[in-house]
């Protein structure tokens, strides 16, 4: 059974009438563990550890442990529940698969087993094998709902919500920085935000000096500003977010994979003005969906021509081949790239 949003899961597990398989998966992660809860909650209503196993997905999972649980006899009201949480079904392997593809085919009809699948938009949406048999088996013997990422505006308006409720002030402009710092992770956000609130002691406006000193972009985030600051050819500003991510340990060559993904959406949103093209049109065409990816391009992109585009791209596959085949230092490269990106832009504008 498919559930097609968190509303809809909600009016069944509220019917009381439960299924013995759950599988929650998207990019939602604050939803997805609000569904858990409710599902497990409703399982179990006193929380009895008898009835109850909770694991973590991302390791080795003992399937047999959790079919022991599920198939035993409870002397203690509600039903045997088993939580495995952050599963990845591609490192599941032929051995769990097909223990869990086991468990699977013949449920206990009076055990509940959760499956959680975060960030896994991708492995979906390709059909990649593992997700797309779990995806099948689930939606066979269960229920199967998808939690889908929230849009920059939805989630700037929960930030506002939320420190509305905890007595603070958030503007629009501050709460959509927040937004990106957290990479759209709703979850994150919740957490953020109430650090600033305590931060403010629960009053007033949390200010974007507030933002900056206290909150850590994640890696996509810090990328997005680098590929902003570069078009605004603020040289140091770039660096700094640079030297940030070598300090986090991201690689040279990613920190340059994806500034050079960065130029290609940049790239695209130009072409897709200049051709006066529907953004709903291009993001169908060119595969981008529901991601921010493409609208933070179409706000950054401006007036840049095609040949100033082309140029930078050409720019950075140079710097690619630099580090890989001729083993340049990757921060020398970076920085060399940056500066010739801002000479580029620079006459651009002039």
């Amino acid at each position: 059974m498919i559930f097609p949003d968190l509303r809809a899961l909600d009016t069944h597990i509220k019917a009381g009438a439960l299924l013995p398989v759950y599988l929650l998966y998207g990019e939602e992660n604050r939803q997805i563990e609000a569904a858990r809860e409710r599902l497990v909650k409703t399982a179990v209503p006193d929380g009895d550890s008898m009835n109850l196993l909770r694991c973590d997905g991302s390791g080795e999972v003992d399937w047999d442990g959790i079919a022991d649980l599920l198939w035993s006899m409870s002397f203690v009201p509600g039903r045997r529940c088993a939580v495995v949480d952050d599963l990845n079904p591609a490192a599941l392997g032929s051995v769990g698969m097909n223990k869990l593809t086991e468990l699977l085919s013949s449920p206990a009809e009076d055990g509940l087993l959760i499956l959680t699948v975060r960030n896994s938009a991708r492995q979906f949406a390709k059909k990649e094998a593992a997700a797309a048999e779990l995806l099948t088996l689930c939606d066979k013997a269960g229920g199967v709902c998808r939690f889908a990422a929230m849009t920059r505006g939805d989630v700037a308006k929960f930030a506002r919500q939320t420190a509305l409720r905890l007595g603070c002030v958030l503007e629009p402009e501050e709460a959509a920085l927040l937004a990106d710092y957290c990479n759209l992770d709703s979850l994150r956000l919740r957490q953020e935000v109430e650090k600033l609130s305590a931060y403010r002691g629960y009053t007033g406006k949390i200010q974007r000096e507030d933002i900056e000193a206290l909150v850590a972009p994640t890696v996509d985030a810090n990328v997005f500003q680098l590929g902003e600051r570069v078009l605004r050819c603020d040289f140091n500003g770039a660096m700094a977010i640079v030297d940030d991510l070598l300090f986090l340990r991201e690689e040279p060559v990613s920190i340059l994979t994806i500034l050079t993904m960065s130029f290609v959406d940049y790239y695209r949103a130009a072409a897709v003005r200049r051709g006066s093209i529907s953004e709903a049109a291009a993001r169908k065409e060119l595969g981008y969906g529901g991601s921010y990816r493409f609208t933070k391009a179409l706000e950054l992109c401006g007036r840049l021509s095609g040949a100033a585009l082309s140029g930078a791209l050409e720019i950075l596959a140079d710097a690619d081949l630099r580090i890989k085949q001729n083993g340049a230092d990757g921060r020398t490269v970076l920085e060399v790239t940056v500066l010739r990106l801002i000479e580029l832009l620079r006459r651009e504008k002039a």
